[in-house]
């Protein structure tokens, strides 16, 4: 994952035997990014990340863009997706892109421009209605279908391809280090060292607080009542531990995301279509879980 605005320094890098599968965030068209990821003296990133993603593409990497979606911004998706397919990146094998929703997991966010993921599923499906070049974004709940169809077309293995125990990587191993050298094993919580999980000091060691450690790592869907009892536990893996969080106070309980109806479409919709192409590749898949 990356930010992509310094990319070009590791073009040699860059490619199928380099870094081969890149995340990259476009938060909307140029004007909606350049307002909200903006340089120290306030200009935008826009332009420079999307030549680096000629560049990744040019060097024969895949590139999967992501976009942070609210409901102050939703409006400028048909907008990026045309923009996607005027640089021609729409339709290359090394190119896909999906919008996932901005959660508020800070008080800077007001909870009234946020989406859950149904909300966020039902809009971006009434704009493919209406605009051909939205076909090219996807959601989170795509790759869940393309999951599904593995299953039901190919006989896939459900078990390692759609099964977990744990939401995502901040209870399996991931580590996020800041310039600081801090450590921390979730990206929603960067920043507030009072939760950081570790450090690097000066000397290059790593020292981790083992009981923040543990807390993070023992998260599973048997560390909590609702989830030990739910069918779809096992592919939910127990929603985001932020933002159990604040709605339970405590990161051991269950963030639903009302996935049960969004499990059930996505199986109705992967057996109506379980016959067509599959997109993607499966590294993508396995980096928009993390």
């Amino acid at each position: 994952m990356t930010n992509a605005t310094e990319l070009d320094a590791y073009a040699d890098l860059l490619g199928p035997d380099g870094i081969a599968v890149l995340q990259i965030t476009l938060d909307g068209p140029r004007e909606r990014h350049d307002a909200r990821r903006i340089y120290a003296d306030g200009s935008g990133s826009f332009d420079r990340i999307a030549a680096n993603i000629d560049l990744a593409l040019a060097r024969g990497g895949f590139v999967d863009v992501r976009m942070n979606v609210d409901r102050t911004n939703a409006d400028g998706l048909v907008a990026l997706a045309q923009f996607f397919e005027a640089r021609g990146w729409t339709g290359q094998n090394g190119f896909s892109a999906y919008a996932a929703p901005v959660h508020a997991t800070n008080p800077s966010i007001d909870r009234k421009t946020c989406f859950n993921g149904h909300e966020l599923n039902e809009a971006l499906a009434a704009m493919r209605a209406e605009h051909p070049a939205m076909a090219a974004i996807a959601t989170g709940d795509d790759s869940l279908r393309t999951r599904l169809r593995r299953v039901m077309r190919d006989g896939a293995d459900p078990v390692p391809m759609m099964m977990k125990a744990s939401f995502c990587g901040a209870h399996t191993g991931m580590y996020v280090i800041d310039p600081f050298g801090d450590v921390y094993a979730c990206w929603e919580r960067t920043g507030d060292r009072n939760v950081r999980i570790g450090w690097i000091g000066e000397d290059g060691r790593a020292e981790f607080v083992a009981d923040r450690l543990e807390n993070w790592r023992s998260r599973t869907v048997s560390s909590n009542d609702t989830c030990r009892k739910c069918r779809y536990a096992m592919y939910c893996g127990g929603g985001c531990a932020v933002l159990a969080e604040d709605v339970h106070g405590t990161m051991f309980g269950n963030y639903c995301d009302a996935f049960g109806r969004r499990f059930r479409l996505a199986v109705r919709d992967a057996y109506a279509t379980r016959n067509d192409a599959l997109p993607g590749d499966d590294r993508v898949l396995e980096l928009r879980a993390l």
